[in-house]
């Protein structure tokens, strides 16, 4: 049985078994339902301290590990897989530090064509094609958008894959004609 739902049925009938004392107190049965509450709650107790604080120590441990700082790689490997080989140069990187209220994770890179398609094949990219001046207005509204984070030094030729996957979360790829200058925005709120 699911130790969450043996916890909350201990804890319904240890509050019906407080309620009936509360209720009933002229009766012959007092000191038997008194032990027998007395056990629900040493159980609830004993189930909680063993089963509740493992749960607890796992979620604290997954919480500390999403809020570390992670290095560039390790987002790029968390968004796209590890790479097939050494042929990625990070230019720059801004990481969300509060997933969820920071908008996006923001790279600047030089990559391998070869990674460059490995990359574009992992989902199912909208792919468009975009001149200088369309880019320039392109993810305007992100007010967090670093000042680096500019596409348009790509030059003419720009190419764009995005996929969106619901409402907050997408993911866009920018890169030129030679498809090694690579910037990505990772946007999930």
């Amino acid at each position: 049985m699911n130790y969450a739902i043996l916890l909350i049925l201990l804890i319904a009938f240890t509050i019906l078994i407080g309620l009936f004392i509360t209720f009933k107190p002229a009766s012959k049965q007092k000191p038997f339902i008194y032990i027998l509450g007395g056990i629900c709650l040493l159980t609830i107790v004993i189930l909680f301290s063993t089963k509740g604080s493992d749960k607890f120590d796992k979620d604290l441990a997954r919480i500390i590990q999403n809020t570390r700082p992670k290095s560039d790689l390790e987002v790029y490997t968390l968004l796209f897989k590890k790479p097939i080989d050494s042929c990625i140069t990070f230019i720059h990187f801004k990481d969300q530090v509060l997933p969820k209220i920071d908008c996006c994770i923001w790279m600047e890179l030089t990559i391998c064509p070869k990674e460059l398609q490995r990359i574009i094949q992992l989902k199912k990219y909208k792919e468009t094609k975009l001149s200088v001046s369309d880019s320039i207005f392109f993810l305007q509204s992100f007010s967090d958008r670093p000042n680096w984070w500019l596409p348009q030094r790509i030059g003419d030729g720009l190419t764009k894959c995005n996929i969106v996957f619901n409402e907050y979360n997408e993911q866009s790829i920018l890169f030129g004609k030679d498809s090694n200058h690579v910037f990505i925005c990772d946007k999930a709120l």
